[in-house]
């Protein structure tokens, strides 16, 4: 059975899209290389990409729309805001580590730029309230709505595990004092949104 017209015309902007999806990651991975130097904080950052789809199935379900094209256009938006929130996360896990010789040394920092990255998340997951009710970008705004939520989310649990066991911390007490009164900090925050 062969589909004329508009179906037609979707498959083939599919497949092209899937045809090129191996190349964009390819290309994301480079340019994180490039960013940080080594190969190892590119991998925690792409790790938490999957995280994405347990917020857009939960997302598209609860909300009754269905994974057409526009909601493939937001979830390509959708992992360039996961990968910008990763990247900024390591950013600070990099600052905050101490250096080897000295960890003892309690580092504090200034924490507001991650308190508006999460007042930034809920803006955007609210100004896609009014493309909800709309039948054609209605599946882009649950994706990006439910995977920018349960991603942000997950990231903040997820993320310094993965660097604790991807750069080998093995001494629980740098591993606690890296991350976890830091992260609990701003879960409260994504809550309070």
């Amino acid at each position: 059975m062969k589909y004329f017209g508009e179906q037609e015309s979707q498959a083939e902007s599919n497949a092209a899209l899937a045809a090129n999806m191996p190349l964009t990651f390819f290309l994301m991975f480079v340019t994180l290389l490039f960013l940080f130097k080594t190969y190892r904080k590119p991998i925690v950052i792409l790790l938490m990409l999957p995280l994405i789809f347990i917020g857009i199935v939960l997302g598209l379900l609860l909300l009754g729309k269905t994974f057409d094209f526009f909601a493939i256009l937001g979830l390509l938006g959708l992992i360039g805001m996961n990968i910008k929130n990763a990247i900024v996360l390591v950013d600070r896990l990099i600052r905050k580590r101490p250096p080897e010789k000295h960890r003892v040394k309690r580092y504090q920092r200034n924490d507001h730029p991650h308190c508006s990255r999460s007042h930034g998340i809920g803006t955007t997951i609210l100004g896609m309230l009014p493309l909800l009710f709309d039948a054609m970008f209605g599946g882009m705004a649950a994706t990006i709505m439910g995977g920018l939520l349960v991603a942000s989310i997950l990231t903040l649990f997820v993320l310094p595990v993965a660097y604790c066991a991807i750069h080998r911390i093995k001494d629980r007490g740098i591993a606690t004092r890296l991350f976890t009164i830091y992260y609990l900090r701003f879960t409260i925050y994504y809550l309070m949104i």
